[in-house]
């Protein structure tokens, strides 16, 4: 057994055994990147890049960030690996990279990204228990403010909001927008983007009674005067009425007839109705495996998840949505992913191949 490099194998009937090496290296594969994401993400919590803004000896990073030698060397030059920082005469330094996205001081700092993705493994290891015991039930109000908005938050402020409020800015019907509804609008960045592109446009940010608070703080952060929060429920609350522009992004009920007439009747005639959703097509299976299980890990307390990730019961299929909205609404442009989202994260919030419509409020009413 000791003379050879290929399996040995006495079982009977098996043929040839195969090598390991497939299996090792996704056992390779899976270890690294975790190993290097738990480096990032104490490099983070330790205020290491923070300490990095201004060049710094390993002794005086140790100083600086109260960190233990040999464990302190072997991150600061595993992180240079990852072009996380960079070393010059015996200085290290934060990288372009790392400066605009892991200074906690930056606008566009990730650690709420982080946290997340540190937060789904935890969901992960208890995997053998929902194997066997069904779904953990979460609050889904709780699931949402218990650092998600934050992560979605920061998420988006890395390419998808611009995107998405260039491509509203871009109709011509915006610029004459007074009034707009962002349905559950979490963290109210939509909206506050929104605002500042129209300078006559005062908003409302409608989601639940639990997320105000960040929500606020987010709008108190912006100076975001004309942009406003409201508690409520999308299904049962009232939505006001006479909105010229009602935005509706990764919602549990995006894609429910139910919601549609009401934000049919809470526009006005020739409002915009502006919708960016995950939708499946009749027929059409997973969309991506590893997210499917992901979601299949947990159950929203009083919503009906499906089997496959942004799946809800009452959902309609991308073509029954369409032909419904098509009825009372013109659809103005489709846009695809590609078009607005960001580079995904294999976790809950990544964007796979959603959609975003922009479309016109008809004049008849809604059956």
């Amino acid at each position: 057994m000791f003379a050879t490099d290929q399996p040995t194998t006495h079982m009977k009937g098996e043929g040839d055994a195969p090598g390991a090496d497939a299996l090792h290296s996704l056992f390779y594969t899976a270890s690294r990147h975790y190993k290097e994401f738990c480096a990032m993400n104490a490099a983070v919590r330790l205020g290491l890049f923070d300490a990095l803004e201004e060049p710094l000896t390993l002794t005086g990073l140790c100083t600086a960030c109260n960190l233990k030698l040999p464990a302190t060397e072997h991150l600061v030059e595993l992180l240079c690996e990852l072009g996380l920082l960079c070393r010059k005469e015996g200085h290290y330094r934060n990288t372009p990279l790392s400066a605009l996205y892991l200074v906690s001081s930056s606008p566009l700092f990730q650690g709420a990204v982080m946290r997340d993705i540190q937060n789904g493994f935890a969901l992960w290891e208890r995997l053998d228990r929902v194997l066997r015991k069904g779904p953990l039930d979460v609050m889904e109000e709780a699931f949402f403010e218990n650092g998600m908005v934050d992560s979605l938050a920061a998420e988006i402020l890395c390419g998808e909001l611009q995107k998405t409020v260039d491509a509203v800015a871009a109709i011509p019907a915006f610029q004459q927008a007074r009034s707009l509804l962002d349905l559950g609008g979490g963290h109210g960045l939509y909206a506050i983007a929104l605002s500042r592109l129209n300078p006559e446009l005062r908003a409302t940010v409608f989601d639940f009674p639990d997320i105000a608070r960040k929500a606020e703080e987010v709008m108190a952060a912006h100076g975001a005067d004309r942009v406003r929060f409201v508690s409520g429920n999308l299904f049962t609350d009232d939505l006001g009425s006479d909105h010229d522009v009602i935005f509706l992004s990764y919602n549990p009920g995006g894609k429910n007839p139910a919601l549609l007439k009401r934000i049919h009747d809470a526009l006005k005639p020739g409002g915009l109705f502006v919708t960016k959703h995950v939708y499946y097509r009749k027929g059409e299976g997973s969309k991506d495996r590893l997210l499917d299980l992901e979601w299949s890990l947990s159950a929203f307390k009083g919503v009906g998840k499906e089997d496959n990730i942004y799946r809800f019961t009452g959902d309609l299929s991308w073509e029954a949505y369409r032909d419904l909205l098509e009825r009372h609404f013109t659809i103005r442009e489709i846009l695809e992913a590609d078009a607005f989202s960001g580079h995904p994260l294999a976790k809950f919030g990544d964007r796979l191949d959603s959609r975003m419509i922009v479309a016109v409020k008809k004049r008849q009413g809604i059956v």
